[in-house]
């Protein structure tokens, strides 16, 4: 199982260095992203975070990039899963924009999965030869 996991996670580092600005590549980096947090994976983190990083969360609560690394990593924000409901990217040459739902599973400070739908807006750059996200900003909706 562990070599598995580090197969998965090489393969997703792999993925985001390897791109083109395109919305192919965008896409890929945008599910990358998800599942590097899922994963809890540092690498996969720095590498898909910009160094700009500002993510809102939907309560309001503001991250930079080493603020919101470190919430995942303590397990102050644990993501049990992070599926796209809905996902429309847009690349307009290095700057890239994606939109959509997303259908998230946290793990609440009693142990508890509480799911939670977000609508939300992201901005990656394409820098070093990989996208990279550079503001996230999300709303709750009701279910």
């Amino acid at each position: 199982m562990k070599n598995g996991l580090i197969c998965l996670l090489a393969l997703l580092t792999f993925q985001i260095f390897a791109q083109k600005p395109s919305i192919e590549s965008l896409t890929s980096a945008e599910l990358g992203r998800f599942k590097v947090m899922v994963a809890k994976d540092p690498v996969g983190l720095e590498s898909v975070l910009h160094k700009d990083l500002v993510y809102f969360h939907s309560t309001g609560v503001a991250d930079n990039k080493e603020s919101y690394i470190a919430s995942i990593l303590t397990g102050k924000s644990t993501y049990v899963s992070i599926e796209a409901a809905e996902l429309k990217t847009r690349v307009y040459g290095k700057t890239g924009i994606n939109t959509g739902i997303v259908n998230i599973v946290n793990l609440n400070a009693e142990g508890k999965e509480t799911p939670v739908k977000l609508r939300f807006t992201d901005v990656f750059v394409f820098e070093g030869g990989r996208w990279q996200m550079v503001s996230w900003q999300s709303t709750k909706l009701i279910n």
